[in-house]
């Protein structure tokens, strides 16, 4: 693209386009808000707080939020060929996302952002111009259950969009004051849905189990009632119940007892299965699904081997991929095109790492096409973002059975003439079969 484009692509973003109507209804079945022009408010905001609180749906937020947050990134040119010309635009892009305001780094905005998509099921930033011009964006992380939605929005981004509530006021904010990040858009709502409300009524279990497991722990008893028999009288009950307590209890003897059919009757389960710890574990397991994630990142080790374990490690780094994949695509529209002006020009993209299984599958791929002549040397370094070898060795097909030794630092040319000289000047085998061809 060159800087004609960039200046028409540029100006084009800065003016409200012609958009036609649409035909169909936004949210047909949403009913609140609609007719008297209010914004519409997240239910249940203080108990996906709480719930976000307990152990097992903590770790699971932690484990996709910490993974996210220490991913690198960058910001490039689009056209690698203008990587130069747009070195201070990308510069400017930077200084914005690494510095997000006065108090956060990019990792602690970034925190917050994943934090609100998992439990509120969006991430809230406002965005506000600056009048430095190395750094002309300020970004400020918002709690999403306190920002509510126009329903009747009409696409436009100097509209009234979203309205903050605070202390029964309203504080409107246009679509290009605030990034909202929606998780699992749905078209019956303009909310999104986080992983945490799909589980809500499994993390209510799982706390309930957890606690009355905890109280049956910590309050043991025995779990076992006897039977003196069908002739026992109350005395006899009183004086066996002095018995136990001054000659059993604590002395670690076998008690003895006379009587007619004495027996013991069990109240309860007495192991593990009177702690619902089957139950506990099946609940970590429906959480571990909701969020995309491996069970035995929370802990769940039972029934894990090699082959299922690297099969549960994809799915989460897919988990984490994707959000990052969203993130990035908002931080594309809103700020560096939306605000910068920088249409088509730079993007900001995350790095994501090969795993170890990843690379060998990719090396024994490369090494298959390059056996069988399919790609050089230099297609594959490409592939791997490195520079080709010098002298163009790197452009020819290797052939197996011809594969000898050369010096990197001469050209093609000198080493065909040092090895025609090489094959002239060996002495010629009287025995050896004559070669028809003068090979």
């Amino acid at each position: 693209m060159g800087v004609r484009q960039w200046v028409i692509s540029w100006l084009e973003a800065g003016r409200t386009k012609n958009e036609p109507d649409r035909q169909t209804d936004m949210y047909p079945y949403l009913w609140y808000g609609r007719n008297n022009n209010t914004p519409v408010m997240k239910r249940t905001p203080t108990n996906l707080r709480t719930l976000s609180e307990s152990p097992i749906p903590r770790r699971a937020i932690n484990v996709i939020k910490e993974e996210i947050a220490k991913l690198e990134w960058s910001v490039t040119a689009i056209d690698e060929t203008q990587q130069e010309s747009l070195q201070e635009a990308c510069k400017t892009a930077e200084n914005v996302l690494r510095k997000p305001n006065q108090t956060d780094s990019f990792r602690l905005w970034l925190e917050q952002i994943v934090e609100d998509m998992l439990v509120a099921s969006a991430g809230a930033s406002e965005l506000v111009r600056a009048g430095d011009p190395q750094r002309p964006l300020r970004l400020f992380p918002v709690d999403a259950f306190s920002i509510e939605l126009y329903a009747n929005w009409d696409g436009k981004r100097d509209s009234n969009r979203y309205a903050q509530r605070i202390n029964g006021q309203y504080i409107d904010l246009k679509d290009s004051e605030l990034m909202y990040i929606r998780m699992n858009p749905r078209t019956n709502t303009p909310f999104g849905l986080s992983p945490l409300e799909t589980v809500w009524e499994s993390v209510n279990s799982f706390i309930a189990a957890h606690k009355s497991a905890g109280k049956q722990a910590g309050n043991s008893f025995i779990r076992k009632i006897l039977n003196l028999g069908k002739g026992a009288q109350d005395s006899h009950v009183k004086a066996y119940r002095a018995y136990w307590n001054n000659e059993v209890q604590g002395l670690g003897q076998m008690p003895i007892i006379g009587g007619e059919n004495p027996s013991v009757l069990d109240l309860g389960a007495t192991d593990d299965k009177a702690l619902f710890i089957e139950w506990q574990r099946f609940l970590i397991e429906v959480i571990a699904v909701a969020f995309g994630i491996s069970p035995k990142k929370l802990g769940q080790t039972k029934d894990v081997n090699r082959s299922t374990a690297d099969s549960e490690d994809d799915d989460t780094s897919a988990t984490i991929q994707s959000i990052a994949d969203t993130i990035a695509e908002h931080i594309n529209n809103e700020i560096i095109d939306g605000h910068l002006k920088l249409v088509s020009a730079i993007q900001f993209k995350f790095k994501y790492a090969t795993s170890l299984k990843d690379q060998k599958i990719k090396a024994d791929i490369d090494a298959i096409y390059l056996d069988r002549g399919v790609d050089t040397i230099d297609e594959v370094r490409e592939s791997k973002g490195k520079k080709a070898h010098k002298n163009k060795h790197g452009e020819v097909i290797l052939m197996p059975s011809k594969a000898t030794v050369i010096d990197i630092n001469k050209t093609r040319e000198e080493i065909d003439e040092e090895k025609a000289k090489a094959q002239s000047a060996a002495p010629k085998d009287p025995n050896a079969p004559i070669d028809e061809n003068n090979n």
